[in-house]
């Protein structure tokens, strides 16, 4: 029995070491995308940073270089996976995942653009955050975010290392390694397409028709709200509630972000309590844990290295808070924390949301997605 608990947490050590190759990636990036984003605030910076001076256009193209990691997140996933994951031939394995993934969204978005209305999809629709359709390499395909991505992977190095290195007639050498593991996979990826055609969009649709339930129930709302857009976030799921709220007009004309500062004079002319005058923006606070929780997670990620490991820690970590607490961008540390500790950021998304809700409850409002 202790020899199966070994090995099982073994492979969850693993699996958790092979998720941190991509998501080394993310604090770097984090920080590029964090500083241009300061630099194209006229707000801040005055009319230097004004939209269409050469100031704003040259971080304008250093701030879409800079997201190229996560608008590619699944597909650095998918390829990066495989170099923890595979126990041979690991460069063989991230070119087998690339295709095996890149050929899954090749039959979801063939299998939609036939049959979309079917599984409830219109195919379309534009590709944007909040629709359930996403690009990845150029593919109109499902947004399944990292989901879909760690499970082809994991589908991919499974057939690696089943098939990698299996014996085949001289005849037919034509398909052996490489080839065989991705065969198989092309043959594997028609019904696991399918499958997720079937039971994604009835994910995203759940998820969707929450609004309503959100905008009545007061300060259990907002507390499920914050809930749900912090646990979410692996899943791509997430854009399904924040997006209606912020920059949509679940509760608002225009979205909460446009009304803000639409209203903002008015705002700080009135004597009224700001609760009284923009009870909506609880949907907006669920940047607060942005501020105030991502710089405890990093704290305990380093505390609870070794000693001799903290200063690497502290240098993956610490920066990525700063991102997280200045910008908004919890990515490079949530994600750090979610293979590193997962029951505990499920716990980070109920304090969240606690956070908020409690907040609201005793009359703090405002337009505090975007953290700092």
């Amino acid at each position: 029995m202790q020899i199966s608990k070994d090995i099982v947490m073994q492979n969850v050590q693993r699996f958790g070491g092979a998720m941190f190759t991509p998501v080394l990636m993310f604090g770097v990036f984090g920080i590029f995308v964090a500083i241009s984003i300061l630099c194209t605030n006229a707000m801040l910076l005055g009319p230097i940073a004004e939209k269409g001076t050469l100031w704003y256009n040259f971080w304008y193209i250093i701030q879409e270089g800079a997201w190229t990691v996560f608008r590619q997140m699944p597909l650095l996933f998918a390829i990066g996976l495989p170099i923890g994951l595979a126990k041979k031939n690991n460069a063989r394995a991230c070119m087998e995942s690339f295709l095996i993934y890149i050929i899954f969204n090749y039959f979801v978005s063939a299998i939609l653009s036939i049959y979309g209305p079917s599984f409830g999809v219109d195919f379309t629709r534009e590709a944007v955050a909040g629709s359930g359709l996403t690009m990845v390499a150029t593919i109109k395909t499902l947004d399944t975010g990292i989901v879909g991505a760690i499970l082809i992977a994991a589908i991919s190095v499974w057939l690696h290392g089943k098939l990698f290195d299996v014996n085949m007639p001289e005849s037919l050498g034509i398909f052996r390694g490489s080839s065989l593991v991705v065969v198989a996979g092309f043959w594997l990826m028609f019904p696991i397409a399918l499958l997720f055609c079937v039971v994604w969009p009835q994910f995203q649709l759940a998820i969707a028709s929450l609004q309503g339930f959100l905008v009545s129930a007061g300060v259990g709302g907002v507390w499920v709200y914050t809930f749900l857009e912090r646990i979410l976030i692996p899943t791509g799921l997430h854009h399904f509630i924040y997006l209606p709220f912020i920059f949509g007009p679940a509760v608002v004309d225009n979205g909460i972000q446009v009304y803000w500062l639409q209203h903002l004079q008015e705002f700080a002319a009135s004597t009224k309590p700001l609760i009284e005058l923009f009870p909506q923006g609880g949907f907006a606070l669920h940047g607060m844990s942005k501020i105030f929780g991502c710089p405890g997670i990093a704290l305990a990620l380093y505390f609870t290295a070794k000693p001799e490991n903290r200063k690497k820690i502290g240098a993956l970590v610490f920066p990525a808070a700063a991102v997280a607490v200045c910008c908004g961008i919890t990515e490079p540390l949530e994600f750090t924390f979610l293979f590193v500790a997962p029951v505990l950021f499920a716990v980070h998304a109920l304090l969240a949301g606690t956070l908020s809700a409690t907040l609201y409850a005793l009359g703090v409002t405002g337009n505090f997605g975007g953290a700092f």
